[in-house]
């Protein structure tokens, strides 16, 4: 009998034993190595992130290349801004009217026909560029008026008398001076000095400006 009891009491203690060590509050003492340092985990493939790090030497210059003269970007031009496929009727004559005071015309100039109403006209001559020994010959109708005329800085006045009806004025270049061509500013006023017309020649050498002037008297008024 007292074997029996003593053989339940030994059972009762193991069964007490096994449910505590399956007990879920049960809570375990928690062992320090104080011996050994906690390991690193250092391998390629460690999940433990790393801090970042930039040295000096590799610091991003990226935010200085923006405001670099050297890294502009082409700027893109404005729709506004596009330039006009069209062309200036007016850049041929330019061009044209360059051409001739570079080289000279090639043919005599007529500069028109004038009615004039005086016997008499005041023609003024000038180098418009640099003097540089310009002469000229001044005839009417075939006939010399002035032998020759060299061109100055200032205006030179010069008076022709006309006959009634039509009068052909030739002025020739007698030269282009040190520097082709012959180049003049003129302007013909009639004897009360009314200006008849006004303009420049660039003249080679044996070439004319040509005025066709019809001398008409005043109707008398009673």
């Amino acid at each position: 009998m007292n074997f029996k009891i003593i053989l339940l009491v030994i059972l009762c203690f193991s069964q007490f034993s096994w449910a505590q060590d399956d007990s879920p509050f049960k809570s375990k003492k928690l062992k320090l190595n104080w011996d050994q340092p906690p390991a690193i985990a250092t391998e390629a493939g460690a999940n433990t992130p790393g801090i970042p790090y930039k040295s000096i030497l590799d610091k991003d210059d990226s935010y200085l290349k923006k405001y670099s003269l050297f890294e502009k970007k082409n700027e893109t031009t404005s729709i506004l801004e596009k330039k006009s496929e069209y062309k200036n009727p007016g850049d041929a004559y330019k061009a044209k009217l360059n051409k001739e005071i570079n080289e000279g015309s090639k043919v005599d100039v007529f500069f028109g026909k004038f009615i004039v109403e005086t016997p008499r006209i005041k023609l003024m001559t000038r180098d418009f560029a640099d003097p540089d020994g310009d002469r000229v010959r001044v005839i009417l109708d075939d006939v010399i008026v002035i032998m020759n005329i060299t061109l100055e800085g200032a205006f030179q006045t010069h008076y022709i008398d006309l006959k009634e009806g039509d009068n052909l004025l030739d002025i020739l270049a007698l030269n282009q001076g040190l520097s082709g061509p012959n180049t003049a500013t003129f302007a013909i006023y009639d004897d009360n000095d009314n200006l008849i017309t006004t303009n420049d020649w660039n003249l080679n050498t044996g070439l004319a400006a040509k005025f066709f002037l019809v001398y008409r008297k005043p109707l008398q008024r009673k």
